[in-house]
């Protein structure tokens, strides 16, 4: 056989045992799982930097990198998988989610306030009222968070902000 082949074929299976073994202690151990987060995005961030400096000038270049990019999407899906299995509260987005909900009412106020005097129902007025209560309510919780007074896991049951699931 050729000791090119032979020599990839070994080093290949060292690389898959490495990490199904670091996958089956995961399950086991938390700590673990945090350290599997950090080889995959460690992993994903320098194949990330090969994908992007491939050649892509051929037919062959191009399948290559069409294969090489369908490896990289799925190393992903598991690292954010993961990620979402340390952190289930999603406390790296939290903030963001809550920000994005304040100003998605804010948007419903303003539409809301422009169809009541558009059709002069005061039904959307009441609605709008409403609405900028909670608006008010999510601040002051947001404050609270900012503050350490309240943790994610807290607040996104008291303000029914769900954690994104990756299906």
């Amino acid at each position: 056989m050729n000791k090119k082949f032979v020599v990839t074929a070994t080093v290949l299976c060292c690389v898959v045992a490495a990490a199904i073994g670091t996958s089956a202690i995961a399950k086991i151990d938390p700590f673990a799982k945090s350290a599997r987060m950090m080889e995959l995005e460690s992993e994903y961030d320098a194949k990330v930097s090969q994908f992007n400096a491939m050649p892509n000038q051929t037919k062959v270049e191009q399948d290559a990198v069409v294969a090489e990019g369908k490896r990289l999407k799925q190393l992903d899906i598991e690292k954010e998988k993961l990620r979402r299995e340390t952190d289930p509260d999603d406390e790296a987005h939290f903030l963001n989610d809550l920000t994005s909900s304040i100003h998605a009412m804010g948007t419903g106020v303003v539409e809301l306030k422009a169809r009541a005097e558009r059709e002069q129902n005061q039904e959307f007025l009441k609605q709008a009222e409403k609405i900028k209560k909670d608006i008010e309510r999510f601040e002051k919780e947001k404050q609270a968070y900012l503050d350490g007074k309240k943790t994610v896991k807290e607040l996104r049951n008291e303000l029914d902000i769900p954690a994104n699931d990756l299906k």
